[in-house]
């Protein structure tokens, strides 16, 4: 089960900004043989569309991490604390998470099929480039209904180096909102799809 909630504005260090908390869990099934438990959450600038931290606990088979990072967006660093040992890296500009990333290309007015949207991310310790490109339009079934949408496919680079280890795949309404309503990404164990199945408020 996997829920993505954005909650009502909050002020961090003088900055309105948006707590956006991802969730995913595995069934008891799932989890005898893969056990999954992630909790993510990033704060996205209110007016900007700009991280300023992102926290993690992540448990996923048996790798487990636990780390904070928070973007000074003033003067171009990011602090990261993992596993107590403190580390700060220089940040381009207006730099978002990985988490962030998708609400800032839903943001996005104008997109167009066959066009790329390339995003600056800083994760793993590197500064990088995501490039979420447009796939086409199609209709999708979902145990919640049948939708309008555009299919994207997002692709983390690194120096210009391709750095996925598979293909992410996000379908989106076509519209305003850009709902994700399907998800598609391989995993170590194979391949992993995500489907809409309830949505409260927005």
């Amino acid at each position: 089960t996997a829920v993505l909630a954005v909650n009502d504005p909050i002020t961090f260090n003088g900055y309105e900004v948006y707590p956006i908390l991802s969730t995913v869990q595995s069934n008891d099934f799932v989890s005898f043989f893969y056990p999954v438990n992630d909790r993510v959450e990033s704060y996205l600038d209110a007016k900007e569309l700009y991280s300023h931290r992102i926290n993690m606990k992540q448990h996923q088979g048996k790798r487990k991490r636990k780390k904070q990072i928070e973007f000074d967006q003033v003067k171009h660093k990011a602090v990261q604390i993992k596993d107590d040992q403190r580390e700060t890296f220089d940040i381009p500009p207006k730099v978002n998470d990985f988490l962030s990333a998708l609400y800032y290309f839903r943001a996005q007015r104008s997109i167009e099929v066959g066009r790329s949207v390339f995003i600056d991310v800083h994760e793993g310790e590197k500064n990088w480039k995501l490039e979420i490109l447009v796939l086409g339009k199609e209709t999708v079934i979902t145990p919640m209904g049948t939708f309008e949408t555009i299919k994207t496919q997002a692709t983390p680079h690194y120096e210009g180096i391709f750095l996925s280890k598979g293909d992410l795949y996000i379908w989106m309404t076509n519209d305003t909102q850009r709902i994700p309503v399907k998800i598609e990404s391989k995993i170590k164990v194979g391949q992993i799809t995500i489907s809409i199945v309830s949505k409260q408020g927005g």
